[in-house]
């Protein structure tokens, strides 16, 4: 299988999906943001993940995305798309991306009640055979960590050589790079926040949701990671980034609707959410606005 000779470093943003008012695909507007986001400096975009509502997207949906993001990212940034929802989309979704010039996958866990080891090990093979390219396993916390048990079973497959961790069990990435080593290239997908714990235990790589509208504040806190300054990140995190989580997680739902409601009152167009998602109450959206205006960051 062809694999390209560097794997994500820095900072990867995770660009959300602008709907129009009828909650179609706004292309001109995800153009728009996905060249912000590369103009600010980050080295990597995924596109179509969790922030992208990849639960929510169709065939159409997703091949649009992806003439798009593979024109904007092109020889500038590493690009990456998720890939999931089912068996088969996961397959045609990863053969896409291939196609837009991505350079690797992330692969949703598929959602099931009773999945076994083998019945998860053959999925990660077959989209991986799929994609060509590399793939990122995302480890979440609704589908818990990837047992080292399930990672013998796919440490001969070539191309499946990342983990991003969105579950935040530092012991569980112990315990697998003791057992792997270098085999498995780890990503902090728990984003700004976990930043100081992972990069003090050599994870550098790590995302951000919230660089959709304070590209700037993510990489102040990459950069202090660099000098070594972890005070000065735990004052940008007590401050501002923690408050925002705390928006974030204030009720289930949240998690996109926070960053597009963000994007809106700094002058972005993102539109609203898909179902099952839901837009941020008022008086949740008015919490947001006097944060964000306490650092500067609504729309002028």
């Amino acid at each position: 299988m062809s694999r390209p000779s560097q794997l994500p470093q820095g900072t990867i943003g995770f660009p959300v999906t602008p709907w129009t008012e009828n909650l179609d695909l706004d292309a001109q507007a995800l153009e728009a943001h996905a060249s912000r986001m590369l103009d600010s400096g980050l080295e990597a975009l995924s596109f179509c993940g969790s922030n992208g509502e990849l639960h929510s997207l169709t065939r159409s949906d997703y091949q649009r995305i992806c003439a798009v993001a593979g024109e904007i990212a092109a020889g500038r940034a590493y690009l990456i798309f998720g890939v999931g929802q089912s068996w088969q989309a996961a397959r045609a979704q990863a053969a896409m991306a291939r196609s837009a010039g991505a350079q690797a996958v992330l692969c949703i866990a598929p959602y099931m009640a009773d999945a076994s080891e083998p019945g998860l090990a053959k999925y990660y093979r077959d989209v991986a055979n799929a994609a060509e390219i590399d793939v990122i396993l995302y480890q979440t916390k609704w589908s818990g960590v990837l047992p080292l048990t399930l990672l013998e079973r796919l440490a001969d497959i070539e191309n499946i050589c990342m983990i991003k961790d969105e579950n935040g069990n530092l012991s569980h990435y112990l315990n697998v790079r003791r057992h792997f080593g270098t085999r498995f290239h780890w990503i902090n997908g728990m984003a700004e926040p976990f930043v100081p714990s992972y990069w003090k235990l050599g994870v550098e790589t790590f995302t951000s949701g919230l660089a959709c509208f304070m590209p700037q504040i993510t990489l102040r806190i990459r950069e202090l990671a660099r000098e070594g300054d972890f005070a000065g990140v735990n004052r940008i995190l007590d401050d501002l980034v923690i408050p925002m989580y705390e928006l974030r997680n204030r009720r289930p739902g949240y998690k996109v609707s926070m960053i597009k409601t963000a994007m809106s009152l700094a002058g972005m167009h993102a539109g609203s959410v898909r179902p099952p998602l839901i837009p941020m109450d008022p008086s949740d959206k008015e919490d947001l606005r006097v944060l964000m205006a306490r650092h500067g960051l609504l729309a002028e």
